[in-house]
């Protein structure tokens, strides 16, 4: 297996790649025609793969996030970060990712998406934080380059 594929060990969560151009800067506008065509680059630093070798290693975050389900779960979460984080046996770096919202460095920590997301919604932010935050952009830019205007349905004939 390419080692650039696996995760580093927890206690040692590496660095995620500096974030790529933001949207802003790759269209004039904010059609979506104007922008570029996604490269189909399935390699990280555009893709960030969960690998079995990740998955093993963000079992305690995903854990933790998960948790975040339960209504008062999240209650808790949210009266102490720190003393609530202190019972899933998360490493120092992920707690100070959970603690910055660093959404791309608890997804290269092993942080399953749908898992981060549980995460992301107990703290008021969405999939658009999520997205935003690993093209390097804030949420309205993210917004404004991904338009989805549904003009009309397929008929069923």
């Amino acid at each position: 297996m390419n080692d650039s594929h696996n995760p580093a060990p927890p206690e040692t969560m590496p660095t995620p790649p500096s974030s790529p151009t933001p949207v802003a800067a790759m269209r004039g506008s904010c059609d979506a025609a104007a922008l570029p065509l996604p490269a189909c680059d399935l390699d990280e630093p555009g893709t960030i793969l969960f690998t079995s070798e990740r998955a093993l290693a963000g079992r305690a975050l995903n854990r933790f996030a998960l948790s975040l389900r339960a209504a008062q779960a999240r209650d808790a979460f949210l009266a102490d970060e720190g003393a609530y984080m202190a019972r899933y046996d998360l490493t120092p770096s992920v707690q100070a990712a959970v603690r910055k919202r660093d959404w791309t460095a608890l997804l290269y920590a092993g942080g399953h998406l749908q898992a981060i997301l549980k995460l992301a919604a107990t703290v008021g932010e969405s999939l658009w934080h999520i997205g935003a935050h690993n093209v390097g952009t804030d949420v309205g830019t993210l917004q404004a380059a991904c338009p989805r205007h549904v003009d009309f349905l397929p008929s069923r004939s």
